[in-house]
């Protein structure tokens, strides 16, 4: 018997062993939008600038910063910008020229460019925006924003310049225009929002040809389905509207919750149906009015509110959730990489600051002493750029997915890298199936994140042996190694690309809701269907049925839904095995519900074709 607690878990060599799961892997590589790589760049990075003194040791995890956090903030920069006697109202531009102050305000910075070379290149930079000088006019915002959005914008646009005069053009490629704006919506509008990101991005692209994007919302403003008749959406779709046009990507951060009671927890938020749900209205919408996806940022995410504990004091448990939920975001990203261009955990090298002595979100010590923190990224390294996605499928079993899965292999050496995430409390015997038996590993080693002993655990390079089954222990992260003879050099590449409904949030009306999918052609080697469904709590959102021109799609699973006692509506994620010979040039989707009410807010047909 395999318990929570115990370390890796295989099990019984020549022996038959039942799985509660199978995790189909082929031998195809697996490009999502024409990106079949592991790139590390897109992934390994952490929130926040590094001292000097922690750049090597976050060097040695194989982690550069990924966005730098308040430049406008910090010492108090923008509250202290003089206004320009010549030009009333705007910012002084010789503020920013003074070669003193520049070496004051860009010194963390170069040490960045100093310690990582070109790894700092992708940086996210943003502002926090909520700090403006005392002479300027914010009378139609309580105080704290200005009301001359162009004024506003020359700040950020002086900032940018002073970077670039002081490090001989190294600066950010990247820009978020503000940091959650949605948080302040006691005096900003979303319309001021829109505009401060259309006005801002308009003087970065042009001058210094960044890439800008935005909004940055929390992740609150997505997660929430048809509450109140879709009136969080609806404010994000009128962002989209102004950013499908002058932007270059969307941004927003996705956060987790770990809840404790009477000495039990329980994890909730965005992850993983909601947020798959979101990005795929995000992605419909900008089909529906671009006939193109949209890169995504998500320049935050991870382990958020703590209830039941103090999020600030030292915990075991704390500590295993900020690893433990960023590890399942890593594999809902993952999966999506058509759509999400990078992704920055909010992990910092030291958050500590006078009056501010937690580690919670830490890697290091002020002295360069690790945290537990750190396992997330020793985790990630063991993934490098030379590996390549392999096409995965996990069990059409009828109900909820318990366990995420992702394989990779290095064709330059044949080895084989399975990753499991395994969402739910109890442990899961799963069965590895190569499809058609093309390669048959009886051992390897695993490498294994859980909570043991009230504390994160990493049991690394541990040697199993299998007769093709896996135990994954509860609430765990875990990789299977295997060294192989197989020919990589022959495998085919299965393209996969997405399409989406030509309507979205549609009512369902008589238990009845339908759209239709146009895609370029036939053909096509896979396919399967994503339906997005966000219904009364208490109400089924299954669908008892779904045909795919005509054809019942016999089956599917639900994505894991993490079940946030507070969220009065639900929004689930169903995917359902499409036969790739049913796909045609415009293909109808009909599902059919118990009972009236709800929403299917988008419909998604992945397909794919071999090259």
């Amino acid at each position: 018997m395999i318990f929570l607690g115990q370390v890796v878990h295989i099990l019984l060599l020549g022996h038959t062993v039942l799985s509660d799961t199978t995790v189909t892997i082929y031998n195809e590589w697996l490009s999502q939008g024409g990106r079949v790589h592991y790139e590390v760049d897109r992934w390994n990075k952490h929130n926040g600038l590094d001292r000097l003194s922690l750049i090597p040791h976050c060097k040695s995890l194989g982690t550069p910063p990924g966005r730098w956090l308040n430049r406008d903030i910090n010492d108090h920069f923008f509250e202290n910008w003089p206004e320009n006697p010549s030009h009333r109202g705007y910012p002084k531009p010789s503020y920013a020229e003074d070669h003193a102050l520049q070496s004051k305000i860009w010194k963390t910075y170069m040490a960045q460019r100093n310690g990582y070379g070109s790894g700092v290149d992708n940086l996210v930079w943003e502002i926090g925006g909520t700090r403006w000088p005392k002479w300027m006019n914010r009378s139609q915002h309580q105080g704290q924003f200005p009301n001359n959005l162009d004024a506003a914008s020359e700040f950020v646009s002086l900032m940018v310049q002073s970077a670039k005069d002081y490090t001989n053009g190294h600066i950010p490629h990247i820009f978020e225009v503000i940091n959650e704006p949605n948080t302040h919506w006691q005096f900003l509008s979303d319309q001021t929002v829109v505009d401060f990101h259309r006005i801002v991005a308009q003087k970065l692209k042009s001058r210094f040809g960044m890439k800008v994007g935005g909004p940055t919302y929390s992740g609150y403003r997505l997660q929430m389905g048809d509450m109140d008749n879709f009136r969080l959406w609806k404010k994000t779709a009128e962002f989209l509207d102004m950013s499908l046009d002058h932007l270059d990507f969307f941004s927003f951060h996705a956060y987790n919750e770990l809840r404790v009671s009477g000495g039990n927890h329980l994890f909730t938020g965005f992850n993983e149906a909601r947020f798959v749900a979101a990005v795929d209205m995000i992605e419909n919408y900008s089909h529906i009015k671009k006939g193109k996806n949209v890169p995504i940022i998500i320049s935050e995410y991870g382990r958020d509110r703590v209830m039941g504990l103090d999020k600030w004091s030292p915990s075991g448990l704390i500590d295993f959730a900020t690893i433990y939920q960023p590890n399942g975001y890593m594999f809902t990203f993952l999966n999506l990489r058509e759509f999400i261009d990078r992704a920055i955990v909010f992990i910092l090298s030291n958050e500590q600051r006078p009056g501010h002595t937690s580690l919670n979100w830490s890697l290091f010590t002020q002295n360069g002493q690790e945290t537990e923190m750190t396992k997330f990224f020793k985790f990630w390294k063991y993934m490098y750029n030379n590996q390549k996605f392999l096409r995965v499928t996990s069990q059409y079993s009828g109900w909820q997915r318990q366990v995420a899965s992702l394989a990779l292999a290095d064709p330059n050496n044949n080895e084989m890298t399975i990753l499991l995430h395994n969402y739910g409390t109890s442990s899961q015997k799963v069965r590895l199936n190569f499809k058609n038996g093309w390669i048959n590993p009886t051992s390897g080693e695993s490498t294994c994140i859980q909570y043991e002993k009230a504390k994160p655990a990493m049991h690394s390079n541990v040697h199993f042996s299998t007769s093709g089954t896996v135990s994954l222990p509860g609430e765990s992260t875990c990789l299977y190694k295997f060294k192989t003879s197989y020919n990589f050099g022959s495998v085919r590449t299965n393209n996969e690309n997405t399409y989406y409904g030509k309507n979205m949030i549609i009512p369902i009306s008589n238990g009845q809701a339908q759209t239709t999918i146009s895609v370029p052609s036939s053909g096509y080697h896979s396919a399967l269907l994503r339906v997005g469904v966000t219904r009364n709590k208490n109400t089924n959102g299954k669908p008892l049925s779904v045909t795919f021109n005509g054809f019942k799609l016999p089956s599917t699973f639900m994505l894991f839904d993490t079940d946030n006692p507070d969220v009065k509506t639900q929004w689930q994620v169903w995917e359902f095995w499409v036969p790739e010979g049913r796909v045609q040039s415009t293909n109808t989707v009909s599902m059919t519900f118990a009972g009236n009410g709800g929403h299917v807010s988008s419909v998604a047909l992945v397909a794919g074709k071999l090259q």
